[in-house]
């Protein structure tokens, strides 16, 4: 009923960038860098703060942790310093160098000398050029190629200029100097190659606006240039889609993404034909990144079909060339075990999970900087399988794991691998909090936030829905410690981001405004305030309405997520009618959703006619309601026949729910009492690998098993499992002898006998 968020890392949705190989360029990049002033300036100061930090003595904690961020700041500067360096080198390469202050700008950055080559443009000297050979154009058509040319080396000028200053980290405005540049290189050449960089520039840092704008605008040149000259533009129009398409798709406009990917895929399936070893890697990329918005929109099929072809490129290029291609190939494997997880075939999830963490090892030995994140990112994922399928033992592991190695990792580059530290650490507060362990949990969850605050400081846009996530977390965390005031004040910070966040990109951030409503409903409904929750559940569901009729495949699980709720409420407040509408709205949708995708909603079918058998329990339909525990019973047995370390616990719930049912309602107290002997073997089973989560399950039903010996005719409430409300207590009427009720029991009789 509330909703957590933990971390999987689908891979493959990357944004195109035309530049040289990064490990060609990379020992060029650290020759010129190591001349730097800059570059020794910034390695002056992290000694210099790390001497200063070892002065000071451990009785002075906050002059310590001052120091210790500082450090981390200058670390991260060094870093980016580095990355900027290299695609301020790729940008030289990309060009001519044709102009006196080009060549000197080069000849200086060759040396390390970023400042002189900065200080060798200078904006207001080629601005007056510009200004000049603007007006010279107007006057001179005759000369018009010409002036066109020295644009483009303007143009060019500009461009370094604008990837030089994203390096000077000590400028307050060097994003906004940036983009000024390249307005201005766009103002002298408005071509498709410098207008596709600075969109790529854009999307990076998150202005996805004006990225969209700009990539518009490449995208209608370029397909005017592949009308004249297909085989070499035509590539060019299948990156600009493919760069739309994953913007389109962080935007939630998932209909334009699949249009955008679809043409895509389309051109580069026709370019393979004629050239199929320099395109095909380009099918494998566009069919991973499709399978990725299929499997987010719950097009479970589709998804498996592009994932699969996506892997059998993949391990054919393997074979040519395994050094390329064996890492796409574990992406591939990775995406897939997701997609199975969601689908709840977990034995084939685990298999590829398996086979991508053993390539990432492997290649780990031999390139341990660029694969170890990637061993890490598949024990996060095996983890969540494994705290999926109630093996916590094993996920606690493969969590503890993971953050060893993003811990080792963020000292030497703390910029790229402390979000991914905090990641972990999220993921290892759910599971510490499913488990009970709630001041490990919180321990976990605190700093997981205090990294994702520091991280926010310096990029907002990136770091603050992390921020409200483990907000998010926190504050379920203390609602189910009874910490109400922190809960609410929690959720409520969390609601605030992503309320502001909405006010930009309402078609990213609008789920999770309503994802925080819910769960601010859910507290408000713990501590009696009705009216409160009511509000909070209703505004969720309006927004959830509204984005389902977008996006229907996303979003109308949300909206029986939040019907089903809703329904609970009122069955609270004894609004019987309301709740049984809503429940059945709930049901009708996820019936529906199930006839598509079976393993996805299934289980949300069983959830919800557990829910209404419990309604219908209270107000005395014990035919319906009898019926409804058994159809649930039902499906979470054919459920378990596939999955049983997921739905097993679901079998011995419902018939723990199904006994205390018969107990109280017919005299079938054999038949009561074998539902239950079978959910106490289910919980022991289950106990011996994690007791923190069954154990007090097992003593639930050991409990019942009690009151049934001991007192047969007593009619409990108190054992039900899965009630998301106190139940209203029923009017007493033991039904006896009825037909209907004998039928029933005959079907119930002969599924105990399946088990």
């Amino acid at each position: 009923m509330s909703e957590s968020q933990y971390s999987v890392n689908a891979q493959g949705a990357n944004i195109g960038v035309i530049g040289n190989d990064a490990q060609v360029t990379q020992n060029f990049t650290q020759n010129i860098y190591l001349q730097s002033a800059d570059y020794q300036r910034l390695v002056e100061q992290i000694r210099d703060t790390q001497e200063s930090l070892e002065d000071v003595p451990a009785s002075k904690p906050e002059r310590r942790l001052k120091l210790a961020e500082k450090l981390q700041e200058l670390k991260e500067q060094l870093e980016e310093f580095k990355s900027n360096v290299f695609k301020l080198y790729e940008t030289f390469t990309k060009i001519e160098i044709n102009t006196e202050r080009l060549r000197q700008a080069k000849a200086h950055f060759d040396r390390g000398e970023f400042r002189e080559a900065d200080a060798v443009l200078k904006a207001e000297e080629m601005t007056e050029d510009l200004d000049r050979l603007i007006e010279r154009e107007r006057q001179l058509d005759r000369q018009r190629e010409n002036v066109r040319d020295s644009r483009e080396q303007i143009a060019n000028e500009f461009l370094i200029k604008a990837r030089l200053w994203v390096t000077f980290y000590d400028q307050p405005n060097r994003l906004e100097q940036t983009c000024e540049y390249f307005e201005e290189a766009l103002r002298a050449a408005r071509t498709g190659e410098n207008l596709f960089e600075y969109a790529v520039f854009l999307q990076e840092h998150y202005k996805l606006k004006q990225a969209e704008q700009l990539y518009q605008e490449v995208l209608q040149i370029r397909r005017i240039l592949a009308t004249q000259n297909p085989a070499t533009f035509l590539p060019d129009v299948a990156t600009t889609l493919n760069n739309l398409a994953v913007l389109h798709n962080d935007t939630n406009e998932k209909a334009i993404a699949l249009l955008e990917y679809t043409e895509a895929l389309e051109i580069y399936r026709e370019l393979a034909t004629q050239n199929p070893t320099t395109f095909l890697p380009y099918v494998a990329t566009t069919l991973n990144n499709l399978a990725n918005l299929h499997s987010d929109t719950n097009e479970m099929a589709i998804a498996l079909s592009e994932y699969t072809e996506a892997l059998e490129i993949r391990r054919e290029l393997a074979k040519q060339n395994p050094a390329n291609f064996l890492p796409k190939v574990a992406m591939t494997l990775n995406n897939l075990a997701i997609l199975h997880q969601n689908t709840n075939e977990m034995a084939i999830a685990l298999s590829e999970y398996r086979e991508a963490l053993e390539i990432y090892r492997e290649l780990a030995k031999q390139n341990p900087a660029t694969f170890l994140p990637k061993v890490a990112t598949t024990l996060n994922n095996l983890a969540n399988l494994h705290s999926d399928t109630n093996e916590m033992g094993i996920a606690l592991s493969e969590y503890r794991e993971a953050l060893e190695i993003r811990r080792e990792l963020a000292k030497q580059n703390p910029a790229t691998f402390l979000p991914d530290v905090a990641l972990t650490l999220d993921n290892l507060g759910l599971l510490h909090r499913n488990t009970n362990e709630m001041e490990i949990a919180l321990s976990e969850f605190t700093e997981a936030l205090q990294i994702r605050r520091e991280l926010a400081k310096q990029n907002p846009a990136t770091f603050l829905p992390k921020v409200a996530m483990t907000l998010n977390n926190l504050a379920v965390l203390h609602r189910n410690t009874n910490e109400m005031a922190i809960a609410l004040s929690k959720f409520t910070e969390a609601l605030q981001i992503r309320r502001e966040l909405a006010k930009q990109n309402p078609a990213t951030f609008l789920p999770d405004v309503a994802m925080t409503l819910n769960n601010l409903a859910i507290l408000h409904w713990n501590t009696n305030e009705m009216a409160i929750s009511l509000s909070k559940f209703t505004e969720a569901l309006q927004i959830r309405r509204e984005l389902a009729k977008q996006n229907p495949a996303t979003f109308l699980p949300k909206v029986a997520d939040t019907l089903n709720n809703l329904a609970v409420l009122h069955q609270n407040t004894n609004e019987m009618t309301i709740a049984l509408s809503e429940f059945t709205e709930a049901l009708q949708i996820r019936r529906e959703l199930a006839k598509q995708n079976p393993a996805t909603f299934l289980p949300d079918v069983a959830t919800t006619l557990n829910n209404l058998a419990i309604l219908h329990e209270i107000i005395n339909e014990m035919a319906i309601a009898l019926s409804e525990y058994t159809e649930a019973l039902e499906i979470y047995r054919e459920l378990a026949t596939q999955t049983p370390a997921t739905f097993l616990p679901y079998v011995a719930s419902t018939l723990n729910n199904l006994a205390i049912f018969l107990h109280r309602n017919t005299n079938e107290t054999a038949l009561a009492m074998s539902a239950h002997q079978e959910a106490l073997q289910i919980y022991q089973d289950f106990a011996k690998k994690s007791p923190a989560v069954f154990q007090p399950k097992v003593d639930l039903v050991l409990k019942n098993i009690e009151l049934l010996q001991n007192a047969p005719d007593e009619r409990n409430n108190s054992g039900i499992e899965n009630r998301q409300a106190p139940p209203t207590k029923p009017r007493s009427r033991s039904i006896k002898s009825r037909s209907w009720m004998q039928n029933i029991c005959r079907g119930i009789k002969n599924l105990l006998r399946q088990s």
